[in-house]
Formats: C-alpha cells, sequence, structure tokens
C-alpha cells in the first residue's frame, strides 16, 4: 500500500501494530478467554436455575418430631410397662439393639419392634406384645449384657436382635473418629463463608468432592472394620456367640436382623454386602435365624427411607415397616408378607 507524504506518521505506527506478527494470537485468545466466561456463566446461570431448594427438615420428624423419643419407662427403655413375669395367655417378643431398634425419629407405634408384634397378633390370633430393650449408641457386647442381665427375665417366645454395622466400631475405630469429626463440623457455629462459595458452580463442585472423599473414606473405614483381626469385630463375634448360647439355653429362637447403611445406593454398588454376607456367616453355625434386611430395601432410593437425609440416616417409618415385614416373613413364612424380588 502506498502512503501520500501527507499522512501523520502515527497512522503509519498504528497499521504497523496492528500488522505485526503478535496480533492474530492476541485475538485468538481474547475471543477464547470470552468465550469460556460466557459458557461459565451459562453453567453458573443453568446450575442456579436447577438446583434444589434446600429443605430444612424433609424426612420423617417433620410430623411429629418432639414425640419421637417417648415413652421411657422405669426401667429407662423407649417402652411402655412390662412386668418381668409373662400375663396368661400373653406371647412375647424381646427386641435388643442399638438407635436403629430404639426408633431415633420414629414414633414409638411405627417402629419396627412394635409392628412385628402387632403383626404376629393378626396373623397368628394370638395377644402378642413387643419388650423393646434398646439403648442408643450401644455395641454388640453392650446388647449381649442386656441379654444376659434383662432379656430372659421377661419370658420371650421370640429373641430379636437389631444388628448395625458400626456395631463393630471399637474405641478409636477410623469410622467412629471420622463420624465425631462430622459431628463436630456439623455443629461448629455459623461463619461467613468465603466469597467463591457465592457460586453455585464453585460450590457445587466442592461439595461433589469433598463427599465423594468422604464417601471412600467411611467405605475404606467400615470394611476395615470387619478385618479377622479387628478388636470390634473379634466383640461382635464374641457378643453374638453368647446371645445365641443364651437363646439356646433358654429354649427361644433368636432373630438376628442385619440393617444397611443407608447412605448409600441400595442395589448392586452399595459397597457392604461382602459385610452382610460375613455376619451371616457368623451366625450360620450359630443356629439362630439370619435376616439379611438389604434384599427388602434393594433398588429404592434411600434418602427416602432416613429420618433427615445424609444429617439423620436413622431408618424412617417408611424403613421400619419394610424391616417388620421382612422379619414377619422371616418367622411365619410367606403368608400376606411381600418377598424381595430377585436382582435383575
Amino acid at each position: 500500500m502506498k502512503l501520500s507524504e501527507d499522512e501523520p506518521e502515527s497512522f503509519v505506527l498504528a497499521c504497523s501494530a496492528f500488522m505485526a506478527p503478535g496480533r492474530p494470537r492476541f485475538a485468538e485468545a481474547a475471543l477464547l478467554l470470552g468465550g469460556a466466561t460466557l459458557g461459565l456463566l451459562g453453567l453458573e446461570g443453568a446450575v442456579r436455575l436447577t438446583a434444589p431448594q434446600p429443605l430444612r427438615r424433609n424426612g420423617y420428624p417433620v410430623v411429629r418430631g418432639g414425640a419421637s423419643f417417648r415413652p421411657e419407662n422405669s426401667a429407662g427403655y423407649r417402652d411402655v410397662e412390662h412386668t418381668r413375669k409373662k400375663p396368661p395367655g400373653v406371647h412375647r417378643a424381646v427386641f435388643v439393639g442399638d438407635s436403629f431398634t430404639y426408633g431415633a425419629g420414629v414414633l414409638f407405634d411405627d417402629t419396627y419392634g412394635r409392628r412385628v408384634a402387632r403383626g404376629l397378633s393378626e396373623d397368628r390370633g394370638e395377644l402378642w406384645e413387643a419388650v423393646v430393650l434398646s439403648i442408643p449408641g450401644i455395641a454388640t457386647a453392650r446388647e449381649a449384657e442386656i441379654a444376659r442381665k434383662e432379656a430372659f427375665e421377661y419370658e420371650p417366645d421370640l429373641l430379636f436382635l437389631g444388628y448395625v454395622l458400626n456395631d463393630a466400631e471399637a474405641s478409636g475405630a477410623a469410622e467412629q473418629r471420622r463420624a465425631e469429626e462430622w459431628r463436630a463440623e456439623m455443629n461448629r457455629p455459623e461463619t461467613r463463608p468465603p466469597f467463591w462459595r457465592r457460586s453455585a458452580l464453585l460450590s457445587l463442585i466442592a461439595d461433589r468432592v469433598r463427599a465423594t472423599r468422604e464417601n471412600r473414606a467411611r467405605i475404606a473405614n467400615y470394611l476395615a472394620l470387619y478385618e479377622d483381626d479387628q478388636p470390634g469385630y473379634r466383640a461382635v463375634v464374641q457378643g453374638l456367640t453368647e446371645i445365641a448360647t443364651l437363646a439356646h439355653e433358654h429354649k427361644v429362637p433368636l432373630i438376628v436382623a442385619v440393617f444397611p447403611l443407608f447412605g448409600n445406593p441400595l442395589d448392586r454398588s452399595y459397597p457392604f454386602e461382602s459385610i452382610h454376607q460375613k455376619l451371616a456367616e457368623v451366625c450360620r453355625p450359630l443356629g439362630v435365624m439370619f435376616v439379611d434386611l438389604l434384599p427388602y430395601y434393594r433398588g429404592l432410593d434411600w434418602k427416602l427411607l432416613v429420618v433427615e437425609g445424609a444429617a439423620d440416616e436413622h431408618p424412617n417409618e417408611v424403613a421400619h415397616r419394610i424391616a417388620a415385614e421382612a422379619l414377619l416373613r422371616a418367622v411365619d413364612g410367606p403368608r400376606n408378607h411381600a418377598a424381595p424380588e430377585p436382582w435383575p
């Protein structure tokens, strides 16, 4: 291009800068940056539009949560009063366990123990009552002590043990420490969130990464609890053996019901099925009835079976009803009680 002599020198410099080799690269970088920014803004908007609004409570206690820890009898259990000697014409089912059997977060009459007693009365045309000897947070060794000192004084016709996988935790176990750290964090006073938390997209990514990391640690910790050399697992075997021996001595059928951990998918990806199988192997030579409740919950969304989402994974009223139906089927046969369907 030819320039006239009177064209300003500044125009020549501007054209030279524009035609410089680095100019196209700068334009490409700016275009890429702008496209990425628009894409991120689009994702941010999509996350904000599609993310469900958090619920203050999304489980069973929203109905009558304040009544979910009553009644308490003179023996210190969540139960009505019972005489030690069984009344004439009454049959008894005694339930020993921890918070799952206690029914944390669930109304008393909706707990699986009370439902089983009502089902036995209806199915057999007899008068059955449930005696619930459960304390939240205890493990198998303490349950064996309750069976030895109290359970058979109520002259049971059936003895049920509600087993939860954390019963193998020993003091200082990794999973116990993880749970304590989680509870401490949940109870920590709220502080002003960091600036980046204002982004729904960044918060979603951070929460997913953390949840994945926590879940992997949880799975590893629980599997480690059931290694043969772990003191908690050895205590489980000893406790189950003691309870089974007592039941045989008193000629009372013992039913061991194993609950799944609900904060996990209840399909083939459920990570603790090997533990359920190991417990079945422990119970087989003891001559007890082993009821794995996992097949009765399979395929269901665990969030619909717990008291309050990830904040409280105790079984809710629906899960208690399913457990009761499974136990009634185990002790009375099919009748009107639904059996779990086979894996597809």
